[in-house]
């Protein structure tokens, strides 16, 4: 058998399938990955987005999320109004960002090249790319130091494990073989297709719920109350002043920056999962319920057990990260009850971290590879790039405390804030809702979507405009060599609100001055086969009824496809 490069490169490329071959073929935009899908693969209810934003919430970084709100100086009771706020502005934006995946069944990469270009399209996406290899990098780490509390719990010795690894590394031998056997791990579970997610994600959730609340209860009765963070004097534990003043008003504002900030990643692609929904409204619950209450309960839960825990064992450090917790649990309490207790505990928290890292990470870090090389790859063979990526990314030396890299993550909000911005008001005010799905697959001037050469030059103008303002408070945050004023600062704890709105209202500005072309047009036939016989060109009404329940005549159906045209064309 002839080797060539032609040869090597046709057998490396994504397999199709015969029946979707008919419709559409595969090309350097185009694979079933990110083709508008079809609704066999469309099988997301309520309770799997429900499922999704609790194992979201209800993890190590969820559970720690206290801590990043009591280092701007907040008490408890502040810290709880912030997160409050903060997780109901988060259920506020993942909605519009959502709207495009449940209504026109496509993701974060195709909603880009309507925004951007399809050319330029790729800025956001390569964005996108190095934050899923990051955030599953440092999400597996964290993956394997549940795992290493798991073995502990059976085998205590691995606390004590001979340790091979030079200082230099910021890590035992133990936490790289946990780390190692937790990404072993998550092999197998990549084969899963995001479609077949929705089951593991409603069991992890049930079980991580719970867990937390087991824990949260053991915690208040063993300390005989909330302890000491819970207290005025709490923020003396963590080393920091409490804010007063003028400087309390500008902290309960960086709150609510950081609870944007510290999801702004997921909700940038919060697409890529809606597009997976039955009907277009199935997110829309666990969005606006599960979503802020999974946020402040977790908070609540994460201090309270904080707090309980400076009381019990006061000779640790301050036990943020449950798996820390647990760990102090069986070594100061000792008994059979405890361990077990622990490893019960343990293989839950390993499960949510599996639960937020395969489709949080993993998988948006597929579908958005699956779009820079659509012919090569799909999501399977993507997330286990982004795998062996988050190995490169030496995760136990991001995760060694040093704090430029906690500031860049945290501050990365800075470019995103005005991207999803630029989404969703190109969406909703600029194109109306309304998009012609074969024209993100048209890599040419025939393309409403190419613009000038494959560029949107009225989206990178609306971008620079709503980073450009707090970029100079970033770069001080990072440990650049510069000096910023108190101002700048200020400007910068509000870095994701307005880099959103700045950047969103300048590009709706542009566009009236200068508009786009094609707006209001759609594909006058279902190209890809997306909407099926019922509900062809269905984005522009509501979906009455659950599919699998609705039993009408094919009169009716017909009637309300062609209602659903009439209300597009209008």
């Amino acid at each position: 058998m002839s080797w060539d490069k032609a040869t090597v490169l046709k057998r490396l490329e994504v397999p199709q399938k015969e029946e979707e071959a008919e419709i559409w073929q595969n090309s350097t935009w185009l694979n079933r990955d990110n083709v508008p899908l079809p609704a066999s693969r469309r099988n997301w209810g309520p309770w799997a987005y429900a499922g999704f934003w609790i194992t979201s919430g209800v993890n190590v970084s969820g559970w720690a999320g206290g801590a990043s709100l009591m280092s701007l100086g907040l008490t408890v009771s502040q810290a709880m109004i912030v997160s409050i706020v903060g997780h109901s502005l988060v259920a506020a934006v993942v909605w519009c960002t959502g709207q495009m995946g449940a209504h026109w069944h496509v993701g974060f990469p195709m909603w880009n090249r309507m925004v951007w270009g399809m050319r330029a399209s790729y800025f956001p996406l390569i964005n996108r790319i190095i934050l899923s290899f990051t955030w599953s990098a440092t999400q597996g780490w964290l993956g394997g130091q549940c795992l290493k509390t798991l073995i502990g719990a059976m085998a205590p010795g691995i606390y004590t494990m001979k340790n091979t690894m030079p200082v230099s590394t910021h890590m035992t031998s133990a936490d790289f073989l946990c780390f190692m056997l937790f990404v072993l791990i998550t092999i197998p579970c990549v084969l899963i297709p995001p479609e077949k997610l929705r089951r593991p994600m409603i069991f992890i959730a049930s079980c991580s719920t719970i867990t937390a609340f087991c824990i949260f209860i053991w915690a208040l009765v063993r300390a005989g109350g909330g302890g000491p963070l819970l207290h005025s004097e709490g923020l003396k534990l963590v080393g920091v002043k409490p804010a007063t003043g003028a400087n309390l008003a500008w902290a309960l504002f960086h709150g609510f920056s950081v609870s944007l900030g510290g999801v702004c990643a997921g909700i940038l692609n919060m697409s890529d999962y809606t597009r997976f929904a039955r009907k277009p409204n199935d997110p829309l619950i666990s969005q606006a319920v599960v979503t802020p209450i999974t946020g402040v309960l977790v908070t609540i839960i994460g201090l309270v057990c904080a707090s309980a825990g400076a009381k019990l064992y006061p000779t640790e450090t301050l036990l943020w990260a449950p798996y820390r917790l647990l760990t102090a649990i069986q070594i100061h309490e000792g008994t059979k009850g405890a361990r077990a207790a622990v490893f019960f505990a343990s293989l839950v928290f390993t499960l949510a971290q599996l639960g937020i890292n395969i489709p949080g990470n993993l998988m948006a870090g597929g579908i958005d590879l699956t779009s820079m090389l659509p012919k090569y790859i799909n999501i399977r063979r993507g997330a286990y790039i982004t795998l062996a990526m988050s190995i490169a990314m030496n995760p136990w030396a991001l995760m060694s405390g040093a704090t430029a890299f906690i500031s860049v993550m945290s501050g990365y909000a800075v470019f995103l804030g005005p991207m999803t911005g630029l989404m969703v008001f190109d969406y909703f005010f600029v194109h109306n809702r309304k998009v012609k799905l074969s024209a993100l697959y048209d890599a040419s001037p025939n393309s409403i979507y190419w613009y000038q050469k494959g560029v949107n030059w009225r989206t990178l103008i609306a971008w620079v405009m709503g980073v450009w303002p707090t970029f100079p408070g970033f770069l001080f945050s990072v440990g650049a060599k510069v000096t910023v004023s108190i101002t700048w600062m200020r400007i910068y704890y509000l870095c994701w609100p307005l880099g959103f709105t700045i950047s969103g209202l300048t590009y709706l500005i542009l566009c009236k001055i200068f508009p786009l072309p094609g707006i209001g047009e759609v594909d006058d036939e279902d190209i890809f086969g997306t909407f099926g016989e019922r509900d062809f060109m269905a984005p522009a009404v509501e979906h009455e009824g659950d599919d699998e329940k609705n039993h009408d005549s094919d009169d009716k159906d017909l009637e309300h496809n062609l209602v659903a045209v009439v209300a597009l064309r209008e």
